[in-house]
């Protein structure tokens, strides 16, 4: 298992609804089994938003790729996460 970290970014501050609950919810809707993803927390600041998770992979950046994808997914389909992306660091 890998803690790893992906940042999404908002051209405009975050509104008040989208508390760090909120996201973790949304982000977890998008979570498939076969992503593996064992836990989830996100921290949302200003105009970007932190999610850590842990995640049953084999090397670090097979889990940073799991949790990327649970991420897009997520950005895909989630009104309240438009016009948001996915940091490339």
């Amino acid at each position: 298992m890998h803690l790893v970290a992906v940042t999404l970014t908002s051209p405009d501050p975050v509104p008040l609804r989208l508390t760090p609950a909120a996201v973790t919810d949304l982000i977890w809707l998008h979570s498939r089994p076969e992503d593996r993803v064992e836990h989830l927390r996100a921290r949302v600041d200003a105009d970007r938003c932190r999610i850590a998770a842990a995640v049953i992979a084999d090397t670090p950046d097979a889990a940073a790729a799991s949790l990327r994808r649970v991420c897009e997914r997520a950005l895909q389909h989630v009104p309240a996460l438009r016009g948001w992306r996915l940091a490339l660091v």
